[in-house]
């Protein structure tokens, strides 16, 4: 007489993998993203291992319970989501998926993702003749310096600069240290234009542009002043 047995060998496992704005960024810094804008994550879970698993809970150390999955069969998949704002600077969240098998502890898995909040800004200011409002004889020469720092926590490309008289060019003149073409947060660079002094008050105002690298344009704009001095005297006797 013959009788079979048999049982059937159970290796649950469960697999997460964390995207954010659709890179699967393990790593620093991440996708980069203006502070401000929209950030979407993935969380995609897969059974990796031979037997279903039930009662699947997603959650994320930042952002608490994301939702849950009732059952995946073998070597299915399912993504769930999450919204949110980008904040300024490096940020890094962390996905953990675990999962129910028929038999044996609950199997669990994590994923970190990553993204940099690119807060973008400049700042310029303006003086003519080294410093603002004071006279300058009619006719003298006139030096206008711009110093455009950077003022944010990315790298600014594209940066120039404008005068809001036509007639005044504003030029770069130094401060690009590493000659990267990029206006470094650790940079201050100087713009120059010059010209010849007319009688009586004179304002104008220089504009400071750059491009941070989540594609956010940003400028700042200031003032400068001087009083041209056309001193005369008449006697009549």
């Amino acid at each position: 007489d013959s009788d079979e047995s048999s049982y059937f060998g159970a290796d649950p496992a469960i697999d997460i993998e964390k995207y954010t704005n659709g890179e699967n960024a393990d790593d620093p810094t991440g996708p980069v993203i203006a502070a401000g804008d929209d950030v979407t994550w993935s969380f995609v879970v897969t059974n990796t291992g031979n037997v279903t698993l039930t009662s699947i809970v997603v959650t994320d150390d930042e952002l608490g319970a994301i939702g849950t999955i009732p059952m995946l069969a073998p070597q299915a998949s399912q993504t769930l989501y999450a919204y949110g704002t980008a904040v300024a600077g490096q940020y890094a969240n962390i996905g953990t998926a675990t999962g129910t098998p028929p038999v044996g502890e609950d199997v669990t898995d994590s994923d970190p993702s990553h993204y940099f909040g690119s807060d973008a800004a400049i700042a310029i200011d303006k003086v003519t003749n080294g410093a603002d409002g004071q006279f300058i004889l009619v006719g003298d020469d006139i030096t206008w310096t711009y110093t455009v720092t950077n003022t944010g926590n990315v790298a600014l490309s594209g940066v120039y600069v404008t005068d809001s008289d036509d007639g005044v060019s504003p030029v770069y003149d130094s401060g690009d240290d590493n000659g990267n073409g990029l206006l470094d947060t650790d940079e201050v660079w100087v713009f120059e234009a010059t010209g010849t002094a007319v009688a009586g008050a004179y304002d104008n105002t220089g504009t400071a542009y750059g491009t941070g690298p989540a594609d956010e344009d940003v400028s700042d704009s200031d003032e400068s002043s001087y009083f041209g001095a056309d001193p005369a005297i008449d006697i009549e006797k």
